[in-house]
């Protein structure tokens, strides 16, 4: 009888793991813009952001999104240091992690005099004004993963 109920709970908890719906991945064409990376190593990965500008079809104007990934400490994109060109990036949706943009990181308006600015550009990119204040839709990277933090 033990066993038998084992059995059906590892049965019942291996189908609703399988079952969880997979995030449908997209494969979007665009260059970033802009980057920022954490202060901080923590668990041996920095933890980055990118603000990519979408290449839409000719009539439709380009938008941004914003994606998080993660990366070894001792690892940087290659687009860091060189002009970033078009990429083709393979993304899913991610809803939960869309926040207002904000252009620099202050602890408190009292204790800080200077805001410290988040967002860094790739060098070689055109003059560009990032939307503050606006949310843009977040995206985490099929090929570039996000490593929890522990």
């Amino acid at each position: 009888m033990g066993r038998t109920l084992l059995v059906l709970c590892f049965i019942v908890v291996s189908i609703s793991a399988f079952s969880a719906p997979r995030p449908k991945v997209e494969t979007i064409s665009g260059r970033v813009v802009a980057y920022s990376n954490s202060l901080a190593c923590m668990n041996g990965n920095g933890y980055w952001s990118m603000i990519i500008r979408l290449q839409p079809p000719k009539d439709i104007p380009s938008k941004l999104i914003r994606v998080e990934f993660s990366l070894p400490c001792n690892k940087s994109p290659e687009w860091v240091l060189s002009k970033p060109s078009i990429q083709r990036y393979r993304l899913y949706r991610k809803g939960d992690c869309d926040v207002v943009l904000e252009g620099s990181m202050a602890k408190d308006e009292e204790q800080i005099d200077i805001p410290l600015p988040i967002w860094k550009y790739p060098p070689g990119t055109e003059p560009f004004t990032l939307p503050f204040g606006q949310v843009l839709p977040c995206y985490r990277s099929e090929d570039m993963l996000l490593l929890p933090v522990v």
